[in-house]
């Protein structure tokens, strides 16, 4: 009887897509990552930067199990219409597979309609 692999990875870990959309209050934003199928549990890190480059919220998820993130982060002193970037890391085993960063505006739309 033959055995059949199973294998998740079909190439490279990586980061597939990313969104944020801050909510109405412009305190928390929803942030949506999608990696490619794995095996082996990544580690992720999220970090908020600011217009200036400094960091307002992060965010490490440790030996993530799902290629689907969804979560909600707490901005620090947020500033309505600024500009921000989402960082997203992905490693394992101590090696940085992807590195992806998702510039936004910190207003409001409605993206369930």
């Amino acid at each position: 009887m033959q055995s059949i692999p199973l294998q998740f990875d079909v190439g490279p870990l990586r980061i597939e897509r990313m969104a944020v959309h801050p909510y109405p209050d412009l305190t928390r934003l929803w942030v949506r990552v999608q990696l490619t199928p794995f095996e082996k549990w990544p580690h992720v890190r999220l970090c908020c930067l600011d217009a200036d480059g400094h960091e307002v919220a992060e965010m490490l998820l440790v030996e993530w199990r799902d290629p689907y993130i969804s979560l909600t982060m707490h901005l620090r002193r947020p500033q309505p219409g600024a500009d921000y970037v989402m960082r997203a890391e992905v490693a394992r085993d101590g090696e940085l597979l992807d590195v992806q960063e998702y510039p936004f505006k910190l207003v409001f739309s409605d993206v369930t309609e």
